[in-house]
């Protein structure tokens, strides 16, 4: 196939480089992914995947989030488009290559223009690349505006092929776990333990859950280190599935996530995000903490951190039995991103101050409880 034949239509986040590359993809052999650049079309600049090269849904997950739809170069009249925590992709500064890194505009400096052209200046926070956690000046020339939506149906038809595959082997490993043992716990059983990785709302099923599952089949509890924050006030029925792809949307990282019960009488309820390494965690809390947006849920309700610190520790990856089932994650709980200046901003704001206003009363509550216990422990 030449190049003249491939459509270039997505953006490949290079293995080699951690850049975004303007690419097409070619379906080989119905077992093959060549991933041809636009401006590399020598055969040797190609990246090529097989489907043997992948073996969990964590894998899948990643390679997938690999690519998207081609970024837009941004008007001199749209500048207003590159707002305050936006995220964006934007040429590096390492080298005179055209390389495109992803950036979060930490800041923009306005001043006034012709709509032939911007004079703004961008001050960009880059999350990967060799800027990475550092904040550089841009301006609108080197920035691009990051498209979401669906990507190449070549892609699509290739992570199918690989997730056939998995699901061959892992019928086949999921059949050697009828365990033989007698240190079974009495309330797990065998089909608790094949079914219920698939009702966990972790990414991609979370191969570490199936691990754990399998552990404890053989008398063993499992705890793993992770890396851990803790939210409130989510909705009740927010599927984690919907938190975790919607992190890997925002900061690219894949992490785990949990949500767990809550009184009849609350009208909120708590959760975890985690992850396997701290630097990722402090990305994660940072886009969670940037006080120029705010997450929320279609209905307007705010994420709000528990508390101020970054958690790390063995946790138990048994948690899936306290999870909800949930049939569908397309429920009206979809989370967004509001920024700074817009009316929904406002509106999660006032509820955000107003549940904080809520959790310091319970806080003192809560301390003048420990006090009065003290007082009759010490009495008696």
């Amino acid at each position: 196939m030449t190049s003249h034949s491939v459509n270039y239509n997505l953006e490949d986040r290079s293995t080699k480089d951690d850049a975004w590359y303007k690419c097409g993809v070619v379906l080989e052999h119905e077992n093959r992914l060549r991933v041809k650049f636009k401006n590399l079309v020598q055969p040797s600049n190609d990246e090529v995947f097989s489907v043997s090269d992948f073996s969990s849904n964590d894998e899948i997950d990643i390679f997938r989030r690999r690519f998207r739809p081609e970024s837009e170069p941004v008007g001199e009249d749209e500048c207003r488009k590159v707002a305050e925590g936006v995220m964006v992709s934007a040429v590096g500064l390492d080298d005179k290559q055209l390389r495109y890194f992803d950036a979060i505009v930490d800041a923009v400096c306005h001043k006034e223009h012709t709509p032939k052209k911007c004079l703004c200046t961008y001050f960009l926070y880059w999350q990967h690349g060799p800027e990475e956690g550092i904040i550089t000046e841009a301006n609108l020339d080197d920035i691009h505006l990051i498209k979401h939506g669906p990507v190449d149906p070549t892609v699509v038809n290739f992570t199918k092929l690989i997730k056939e595959k998995i699901k061959v082997k892992s019928a086949s490993f999921e059949f050697t776990l009828i365990p033989k043992n007698t240190n079974i716990s009495k309330d797990t059983s065998s089909n608790e333990t094949i079914t219920r990785p698939q009702e966990i709302g972790s990414a991609g099923n979370g191969s570490h859950v199936g691990l754990s599952a399998g552990k404890e089949l053989e008398g063993e509890k499992e705890t793993k280190p992770y890396h851990y924050i803790i939210l409130e006030n989510l909705e009740k029925d927010l599927c984690p599935l919907l938190m975790t792809d919607f992190i890997r949307e925002q900061t690219l990282i894949t992490a785990q996530a949990y949500v767990f019960p809550s009184l009849l009488l609350e009208t909120y309820t708590r959760g975890v995000i985690m992850v396997d390494d701290e630097t990722k965690l402090k990305k994660i809390y940072e886009f969670i903490n940037n006080p120029n947006q705010l997450i929320v849920s279609s209905s307007g309700r705010p994420w709000v951190l528990a508390e101020d610190e970054l958690r790390n520790g063995a946790f138990n990856t048994n948690l899936q039995r306290f999870q909800p089932k949930y049939k569908s994650c397309s429920t009206k709980n979809d989370l967004m991103v509001v920024r700074l200046g817009t009316e929904e901003y406002a509106k999660a704001k006032e509820l955000k101050d107003l549940y904080l206003m809520f959790r310091n009363h319970l806080n003192g509550l809560l301390k003048r409880l420990v006090m009065e216990e003290e007082k009759i422990t010490r009495a008696h």
